[in-house]
């Protein structure tokens, strides 16, 4: 069996956003395996897409 290095074993998949939540205005994370983000404060979860797009806005 051959051996590799697996780096999401090791490493933290949250990255933190430089967004703001938009239900309670808390730090959005980034999953970006799964392009979603999360409130550290109030937990709801965003496509990282939609807040692109209120962003944008």
């Amino acid at each position: 069996m051959a051996e590799f290095k697996n780096p999401y074993a090791t490493e933290d998949p949250f990255v933190e956003a430089h967004f703001d939540c938009l239900e309670c205005g808390g730090k959005l994370w980034e999953y970006g395996i799964q392009r979603r983000m999360v409130c550290e404060d109030c937990r709801a979860l965003f496509k990282t897409t939609e807040i692109f797009e209120a962003q944008a806005n």
